[in-house]
């Protein structure tokens, strides 16, 4: 018990590379099946005490989904594992996003005010399985099925700050070509613009198309996101090609709230982008 608790300890203090990541999963995934088995339960009688099917216990044993702490938590309990499944668990939060991203996921998770601007997809925040699913399988190099399957479960999770108990405000800046880029083939693009509408439903959330015939363009380095954090402070993320930085310098941050509010006055209005998504939702 202790070296196997040692052991998921030293893959959580890796420093987070893939390779740690997938090979603490597996351990994640072996020692839930030994407690399980010594437990003299079945997947389908453990998934019975823990409220899922079988086939989503053969999945977390063999490292294809992850569970949520909350589950962890009951399986500890229920199997008698005395804390070694609960260690995995910052881990097993930090696998569902890429390595380049799990800072800013952390911070996303407490902040007070969230705005976004996105230049090639449909804001991950806003994503149907389906299209997130299309764009994380178009990266190169290919991600394996397994690893597909757990940054989808990722970007999904991540949703819930749009109906969490307090609802910060989400505003996004979207450019046109984004929208329009039919991710997935028609279906899943139809279904992914309504799906924006339906989340426009929420009080909380709002979205401006930037048109693509402005001439004069005050972020044309690429996307960002803004952080109005409890401290109280405002954080910049930028991200590209698998890279990404945290931006926390008050002068630099401020110039990058200088540039989002240009953006809000050069993009169409809320009502006019409704009317421009519901156009391409047909």
């Amino acid at each position: 018990m202790t070296a196997v608790s040692e052991e998921v300890g030293n893959m959580m203090n890796s420093g987070g590379s893939g390779e740690g990541t997938s090979k603490a999963l597996r351990v994640f995934g072996g020692q839930l099946k030994l407690f399980r088995e010594l437990a003299e339960l079945s997947r389908e009688e453990l998934g019975t005490k823990l409220g899922y099917a079988p086939h989503t216990i053969k999945a977390y044993e063999l490292a294809q989904r992850i569970p949520d702490p909350a589950t962890v938590e009951r399986a500890d309990e229920l199997l008698g594992a005395r804390g070694v499944l609960r260690a995995a668990i910052p881990l097993l939060e930090e696998a569902q996003y890429p390595t380049f991203f799990r800072d800013v996921a952390k911070l996303e998770r407490k902040c007070m005010r969230r705005c976004s601007y996105e230049t090639l997809v449909v804001p991950g925040l806003l994503q149907t399985k389906d299209y997130a699913r299309a764009v994380i399988e178009s990266h190169v190099p290919i991600h394996s099925d397994d690893e597909v399957e757990r940054l989808v479960s990722g970007r999904l999770e991540r949703q819930v700050l749009l109906t969490r108990e307090d609802r910060p405000p989400v505003h996004f800046v979207v450019e046109q070509c984004a929208l329009e880029r039919p991710i997935g083939g028609r279906k899943v693009h139809r279904e992914q613009m309504v799906r924006v509408l339906e989340r426009l439903r929420l009080r909380n959330v709002s979205v401006q198309v930037m048109p693509t015939n402005v001439e004069e363009h005050p972020c044309i380095d690429g996307g960002m996101v803004l952080l109005e954090m409890p401290d109280p402070r405002t954080l910049g993320y930028l991200e590209g090609h698998a890279r990404s930085q945290v931006v926390s310098d008050r002068k630099k941050v401020a110039e990058l709230v200088d540039r989002y509010a240009m953006m809000r006055t050069q993009a169409l209005s809320t009502g006019e982008s409704i009317q421009f998504i519901e156009k391409l939702a047909g």
